[in-house]
């Protein structure tokens, strides 16, 4: 994967775990629960109000990264069903299209 493909996936990534359920539909809001669920922290990590990246204070920066990487991993493991374009770049190798 390409360093720009991947910085793109990443910044994706921040903020889809920041997103609140009610705008993400059900099948996704569940995975973000599942997600939240795995890294043992508060969904969003507490966030009431969505913010960029950038403007979050430094734990909530370091929940959101966690937040992701386990995004990451449990789409690796075959745990959760990634979607959008990016989607099969998460996915296991023999999941790849």
């Amino acid at each position: 994967m390409h360093v720009g493909e991947w910085l793109r996936l990443l910044r994706t990534l921040l903020d889809e775990v920041s997103m609140v359920a009610s705008r993400a539909g059900p099948g996704s809001a569940a995975m973000l629960h599942q997600v939240w669920d795995a890294v043992d922290l508060p969904f969003r990590a507490g966030l009431n109000l969505w913010r960029p990246y950038e403007r979050l204070s430094p734990a909530r920066q370091e929940a959101m990264l966690q937040a992701a990487a386990t995004a990451v991993q449990l789409a690796a493991d075959g745990r959760i069903i990634p979607g959008g374009t990016l989607g099969a770049a998460l996915q296991p190798a023999s999941h790849r299209r």
